[in-house]
């Protein structure tokens, strides 16, 4: 299993798009902002939403605004693999000692992870049908404000670790080398 994930870790195309063009890592960069600001701020405002703030805003519009939240995960998470498997390119760490031994790579992949199964628990549980129709001044209920503030903890906590990751790791500097 290790050999196989050095090996499907490291892309010889991705680094050596980013060897050859100097314009790539930034526009990759930018594009992973581009992502998270979408992801962030449009289910931070629907979680805002069912919180309790901005009752006077039905849920309804914001919902509409969901699939912007999906493209900006998927810009996130497309650029964020670029990231790991290129890596090598800009600091020659192979890739799978970056994710094996960098702690804040690995405490964002798990808040992803938890984020994921909350937005699962929203939709098993009925928590998703129960704010379907919730209108202007009303309050969702509580298993709905549960997922609504997991959700916000669970996202800020991927992008604080994701600040993280390029200052460098809690794990030795000697495990990555």
């Amino acid at each position: 299993m290790e050999a196989f994930l050095k090996y499907w870790l490291r892309w010889p195309s991705v680094e050596h798009l980013f060897q050859h063009n100097a314009w790539a890592w930034p526009l990759c960069e930018t594009m992973h902002f581009v992502g998270i600001i979408l992801l962030v701020g449009i289910v931070g405002m629907f979680d805002l939403r069912l919180l309790g703030f901005a009752r006077a805003i039905p849920l309804a519009p914001l919902r509409r605004l969901l699939p912007w939240g999906v493209l900006g995960f998927a810009l996130a998470a497309i650029t964020g693999l670029l990231f790991v498997t290129g890596i090598y390119a800009n600091v020659e760490i192979p890739p799978y000692t970056v994710a094996m031994n960098d702690g804040f790579l690995q405490l964002k992949l798990l808040f992803m992870a938890l984020a994921g199964l909350n937005l699962l628990a929203f939709y098993a549980t009925g928590a998703a049908r129960d704010v379907e129709h919730l209108g202007a001044g009303e309050d969702a209920p509580p298993k709905a404000k549960l997922n609504a503030g997991l959700s916000l903890v669970f996202w800020l906590l991927v992008v604080y670790f994701g600040r993280l990751i390029p200052w460098g790791s809690f794990a030795p500097p000697s495990a990555l080398r």
